[in-house]
């Protein structure tokens, strides 16, 4: 019996230094090529994407991409990596990739026609800020609107870039001069020059504003605005009446006859006047004389 006991203890040994073994090379593995191996991460910043993915994917590292904006580093390019190279790490660990998405620029959005306030809005939405702000008149914006903007829209910007506004203050008014006597032609053009709208076909006769010139104006004071209407009636001259024949006539008849015509009669009496009747008149009878002259008439 003792002699059987001693015979098992051999296979027992033998049983225990196989898994010794199978251990030690089990740790043999997993600390060389298993999870629980070693890596160095490499130098990748300055490699596309793509080559620095590769080259961690080699090295037995998982890559993660993180981007972020570089006024040096093309897009696309690594700028960093963390952690860094040289760094021993196990196998399979992750190594965040810092890859640059090129200049941080930003598109001024368009803003004309917005009030300020929504301008404001907008610029803040799109990482920019609000410029110096100033105000002109506009004839295509209501008041409040921006009718200008500096950078102009689509332009490509710095985050925190100011964008300059004109805030319109409506549609300019244009002081009306009075062109009543004066010329026709100078109104016409003072009148166009202002960008207002001149109506100068209408004439008719008048005594004593001479042809040519603006008889009335409508309106004659006050404020329009560009493209309205100024209406001019411009003077003939005075109207020409033919002179009638009024020698041999009586004085009261020959007055009643001119001053019929809206002429105006003087009396001059040659020796008294005695027999009242007309022996001369100062502008000759056939002659076209404006309306409302003088005629004198001498009476003898």
């Amino acid at each position: 019996m003792p002699h059987a006991m001693s015979a098992r203890r051999p296979s027992r040994r033998v049983t225990l230094l196989g898994l010794l073994l199978l251990v030690a090379v089990a740790a043999l593995l997993f600390f060389t090529v298993g999870p629980g191996a070693s890596t160095t991460v490499p130098k990748v910043t300055g490699l596309t994407t793509p080559a620095a993915q590769q080259k961690l994917t080699s090295a037995h590292l998982s890559p993660k991409v993180v981007r972020s904006f570089d006024e040096v580093v093309k897009a696309g390019v690594v700028i960093s990596t963390n952690p860094p190279a040289g760094r021993e790490l196990g196998r399979g660990s992750t190594v965040s990739l810092t890859v640059s998405q090129g200049p941080e620029r930003y598109g001024v959005p368009p803003l004309i026609g917005f009030s300020q306030a929504e301008a404001e809005q907008r610029l803040k939405e799109n990482n920019l800020t609000l410029g110096r702000v100033s105000a002109a008149f506009s004839e295509k914006r209501a008041q409040g609107q921006v009718v200008s903007m500096s950078p102009a829209p689509a332009t490509s910007v710095k985050r925190g870039t100011a964008v300059a506004l004109v805030i319109s203050k409506g549609r300019q008014p244009i002081q009306i001069q009075d062109w009543t006597g004066k010329p026709a032609d100078q109104a016409v053009k003072a009148l166009s020059d202002a960008k207002l709208k001149v109506d100068a076909t209408k004439q008719d006769w008048h005594d004593t504003i001479p042809k040519g010139s603006v008889i009335l104006q409508s309106p004659s004071t006050g404020t329009l605005f560009q493209g309205e209407l100024v209406t001019l009636v411009v003077s003939k001259g005075p109207q020409l009446v033919v002179v009638p024949p009024v020698i041999g006539m009586q004085e009261r008849e020959a007055r009643s006859v001119l001053e019929g015509l809206h002429f105006k009669v003087n009396i001059d009496r040659f020796a008294g006047g005695f027999f009242g009747t007309v022996r001369l008149q100062s502008i000759d009878a056939g002659t076209a004389a404006p309306q409302g002259s003088t005629i004198t008439l001498t009476v003898v």
